[in-house]
């Protein structure tokens, strides 16, 4: 994972299961949503965010139906991600 150049705050071995787009999907503990979006993002797409700190909000995504941030929000196990309005990675 040090390859993609970013790190969890939890421990690796803490992994569990999202909903990504209708699809189940495995992450790192501690990841961010925008992390698990990069992790699952093919390596020719260019992901659709500019700041990564929260402040230009370009990605937008919806956990269990609500708007939220995707770098400022820590998924939980079984947490289902949309990013068809706003994610374009």
């Amino acid at each position: 994972m040090t390859d993609q150049g970013f790190r969890c705050v939890g421990a690796a071995d803490e992994g569990f299961s999202i909903e990504l787009d209708g699809r189940s999907v495995e992450i790192p503990g501690g990841m961010s949503v925008l992390g698990a979006l990069l992790l699952q993002a093919d390596r020719d797409q260019q992901p659709d965010w500019f700041c990564a700190i929260g402040q230009c909000q370009r990605c937008r995504v919806r956990v269990n139906g609500h708007e939220a941030i995707a770098c400022q929000t820590y998924p939980r196990p079984g947490d289902r991600i949309d990013t068809s309005d706003g994610w374009s990675g």
